[in-house]
């Protein structure tokens, strides 16, 4: 949120006239249950998560079963081969360890152009709520985006709903507006997108005075 503020700010009083960047709160669906266990186990090992820690997780994700009960009767067995464990501490940490690796190529990518605060910022990431901050062209940058999150999604599960994915787009010319809404899958948000359970507001203006009442 601090540098949704620091964007917006900056926006306001440089008023840029070649103003060009759009801001997009992914909506991931049921994150935490889509995640591949073996994408999850090979990802550990690849930050050097190893022995004991390593078969402890493993442990708790191979070849786990589930079963179905019907009509008060144990159905058949059936293989786990997809999300963390419900209630378990250790859920977030793993989800947001292999989610790294996406976001990884995102602030990698070039083609997918930062946005220069002090220092180069182009996303933010709580859990399995990320928001991106991306600068110039937002309509191919946006379709670099998603090519990099459906590559990704392929092999780790990880999937979004385009449509509830959120997005503020800045741009002074009409046309550009108009194209880049009719190309990019995310829905324009007039006025206002939820984060990390508050409502952050096109202009910063109106989200200071939605915080303080006046």
């Amino acid at each position: 949120m601090v540098q949704y503020l620091k964007i917006n700010k900056r926006d306001t009083s440089h008023k840029q006239r070649d103003k060009n960047h759009i801001v997009i709160s992914i909506d991931a669906e049921k994150a935490f249950d889509k995640i591949q266990h073996p994408f999850l186990i090979k990802t550990l090992n690849k930050v050097g998560i190893e022995g004991s820690y390593l078969n402890i997780i493993r442990a708790i994700y191979d070849k786990t079963t589930a079963n179905i009960i019907l009509n008060g009767q144990k159905l058949k067995p059936f293989p786990l081969k997809t999300g963390t464990r419900q209630g378990c501490l250790l859920s977030p940490l793993l989800f947001d360890i292999v989610l790294e690796v996406l976001t990884i190529a995102i602030r990698q990518e070039e083609e997918i152009k930062d946005i220069q605060i002090g220092k180069k910022i182009k996303l933010s990431l709580f859990a399995d709520d990320m928001i991106l901050y991306i600068k110039k062209n937002p309509r191919d940058s946006a379709k670099n985006l998603m090519d990099l999150i459906n590559e990704f999604g392929s092999v780790a599960g990880y999937k979004i709903n385009a449509k509830k994915s959120m997005a503020f787009l800045y741009t002074n010319c009409e046309l550009t507006e108009r194209e880049t809404i009719k190309a990019i899958p995310f829905t324009i948000a007039p006025k206002k997108l939820r984060y990390l359970g508050i409502n952050l507001t096109r202009e910063v203006k109106d989200l200071l005075q939605n915080t303080t009442g006046h």
